[in-house]
């Protein structure tokens, strides 16, 4: 896991530009404190912070060129399965590292070109590949987003990086803001790419790389989930099972591949369990850590976070964080990420955890995100029984639900179509024409956009594309990589595997909920985890914001936005909306709904700075 940045020029460098590529691979050195690097050319100049995860020798850092000289790389991630790969390669392919994965794609690339090499790939990455001889550079995303790649152009010249932070440090990029992302935003907490909070600068989409050369720039896209999910398997309830099973081991082995210490951040729940349990097989060098928020609620996981370690003989380590330590990490989280506003709070929580796995020793975190994703969250039948139902609303009504008097919002359509409200985490459209100042953008349309790749008339395989294409590698993943990587740690998700993604999304939902949300999952944990945890109740990190979002967040909001003037992200939402919001108490949503808007103020504050 490293930081990555680079200049490309269509003629030659000036020298102004090193200075740029300094101050870009200064910039996010927290992404890799171990070496930095550069490599330039008459054209190419390529920058590199490493944070040594496989093969820890000199001999593999970065940037790092081919024997031969003609190929140049410079990479962030891990490929889990470099070894098996290097065995292909190592009859053909000349080999300086000991076990580099980073030399694994160079000679992958060699040896079978860029798209069938990315077809052996299993792992997480976002890399730049300069083909010198063919005076060609290529920007690769993995395929669900894992790792993030920032792009753009400035004349005829090409500058990237995996943070935009460093791209504006360069001097060369203006930092004019995009007015659709700030709108689209307060109702996904994110954007999607392409699009970022920047006017100039662009996010390579998941599963897509970029060809730079002096033809121009093109983009294509070598993995979809879509295909996956437009893929009907028709296997048996005990098939699937057995078929997920398998590979989501296979996936908990490859995620504990380290030459450095692993930590497992452990809630207590079924998916931070099932990393634990593995890793401990995999890796005796393991260690669980748990965060709970001073003020004590009824959600609780700790107990059978603690009791599950110690059955293992694992080392636990029990953290607790009060308001007055959470402000404090909030406000020094904000400081590092300039990319964009922080729309999931948990972010800080993270943060948290991985500054306590660095202090540890542990280089690498692994997390829980994705597991919900394969085998359908609980919120999907109910979202299913409302499809229905919106189906059978005749077109001339479906405007008038929009003023229906309930606790939910029916005004899900675009162009006569339900889109789905599962990732409408804020405003809805509705909300946001009430208090929106800007020009006039649809957020629905990103959501119909992404329904309509899919085939057919199944409603929640067309919500789970917009799931893998915008929730999860714009938000989910985003708030796993960016606090991860400031406290320079590199988190890894094991149900994140690309292969057990394919396979669980060509399954029907009525076998993957056959028993309810996540039913194969969970049959699965049975056979591995105790009662007390696999029937104990899903709590994930919100829940333990409640005191931070009821208590000490309103006081905030009224502070540094409500009685300020020229608060900036009054530019954007009326000043009326923000005062009644402020005075609102009987939304039980009420304390995301003020973050969304203050972490958007405190973001726009530091551009100001």
């Amino acid at each position: 896991m490293c930081g990555i940045s680079g200049i490309i020029s269509q003629h030659k460098l000036e020298q102004s530009d090193e200075v740029s590529l300094i101050a870009m691979r200064n910039a996010i050195i927290h992404r890799g404190p171990d070496y930095q690097g550069i490599w330039k050319d008459k054209s190419v100049i390529l920058g590199h912070n490493r944070l040594s995860i496989i093969d820890l020798s000199d001999e593999a850092n970065q940037p790092m060129s081919s024997t031969d000289g003609e190929i140049v790389i410079c990479f962030n991630g891990e490929i889990y399965n470099h070894a098996e790969i290097k065995e292909e390669l190592i009859h053909s392919q000349n080999f300086r590292t000991n076990h580099s994965d980073t030399e694994v794609i160079i000679n992958s690339y060699k040896e079978w070109g860029l798209e069938k090499a990315l077809k052996k790939f299993k792992g997480m990455f976002a890399f730049a590949l300069y083909d010198i001889k063919k005076e060609t550079i290529y920007l690769v995303r993995d395929r669900l987003g894992k790792k993030p790649m920032y792009y753009t152009n400035v004349g005829e010249k090409l500058l990237f990086s995996s943070e935009i932070k460093a791209i504006l440090e360069s001097g060369q990029v203006d930092s004019s803001v995009n007015e659709e992302a700030i709108y689209h935003y307060l109702s996904f907490l994110t954007v999607n790419a392409p699009n970022t909070f920047f006017a100039n600068i662009s996010k390579l989409e998941a599963g897509t790389y970029l060809t730079y050369s002096k033809e121009g720039m093109e983009k294509t896209k070598y993995w979809d989930v879509a295909n996956a999910i437009n893929t009907n398997i028709e296997d048996s309830y005990d098939e699937a099972t057995e078929n997920i099973k398998e590979k989501l081991i296979r996936s908990m082995k490859y995620r504990n591949v380290s030459d450095v210490p692993i930590a497992v951040a452990l809630s207590g729940g079924v998916d931070s369990s099932m990393n634990l349990l593995f890793s401990a097989k995999d890796n005796p060098n393991i260690n669980a850590i748990n965060l709970e928020y001073e003020t004590r609620h009824d959600f609780n996981e700790s107990e059978n976070a603690r009791r599950f370690s110690k059955e293992l003989k694992v080392p636990y380590t029990q953290m607790d964080i009060n308001q007055k330590k959470f402000e404090s990490e909030l406000l020094t989280l904000c400081d590092i990420q300039k990319d964009q506003p922080f729309g999931d709070p948990n972010s800080v929580l993270l943060y948290y955890i991985s500054k306590k796995a660095r202090s540890m020793g542990s280089k690498i975190l692994l997390v829980g995100e994705g597991g919900d994703e394969l085998g359908g969250y609980p919120v999907y039948s109910q979202m299913l029984k409302e499809f229905r139902f919106l189906k059978k609303v005749p077109g001339f009504l479906r405007g008038l639900l929009k003023y229906v008097p309930t606790k939910k919002r029916f005004d899900f359509f675009y162009k006569g179509e339900v889109v789905s409200r599962r990732q409408v985490h804020g405003f809805t459209e509705y909300e946001k024409r009430k208090f929106w100042k800007g020009k006039s953008h649809s957020s629905y349309a990103i959501l119909h956009s992404l329904m309509k790749e899919v085939k057919g008339d199944d409603f929640l395989r067309k919500v789970l594309n917009v799931e893998y294409k915008l929730r999860l590698p714009e938000l989910i993943l985003a708030r796993v990589d960016y606090p991860t990587m400031a406290a320079s740690v590199e988190a890894r998700s094991p149900y994140m595997d690309y292969e057990l993604i394919e396979y669980c999304a060509g399954l029907p939902f009525d076998l993957k909920m056959h028993n309810g949300p996540k039913s194969i999952i969970k049959d699965i944990a049975r056979e591995y985890l105790p009662d007390y945890v696999t029937n104990g109740k899903k709590v994930g990190f919100g829940m333990l914001l409640h005191p931070f979002l009821t208590e000490s967040l309103p006081k905030m909001f009224k502070e540094e936005i409500v009685t300020v003037e020229y608060a900036p992200v009054k530019k954007y939402i009326k000043s009326s909306y923000l005062d009644e919001l402020c005075k609102q108490k009987t939304d039980p949503y009420l304390g995301y709904r003020l973050w969304i808007i203050y972490s958007l103020n405190r973001w726009l504050l530091g551009l100001q700075k």
